[in-house]
């Protein structure tokens, strides 16, 4: 599955990555909007950066629409 990765930092430096699904129709949820998010990539699930967390992301996209995932630096 292709996915769209957005990435931001907050004031702790964690990094937090939105994955939505790739395609046409595909962008930040308006809930979202107001945060600063730079298009890191466009990628699959068994990226070596997403491999780890890809399950919670199926999940997530599955009931949101996107995902919203964590990382510390």
């Amino acid at each position: 599955m292709q996915v769209n990765v957005f990435v931001r930092t907050d004031e702790t430096q964690q990094y937090h990555l939105l994955v939505t699904p790739y395609g046409p129709t595909a962008a930040i949820p308006d809930q979202l909007k107001h945060l600063s998010w730079r298009n890191l990539a466009v990628t699959t699930l068994d990226d070596r950066l997403l491999s780890s967390v890809s399950p919670i992301i199926d999940a997530q996209n599955v009931v949101n629409g996107y995902a919203l995932v964590s990382l510390k630096a």
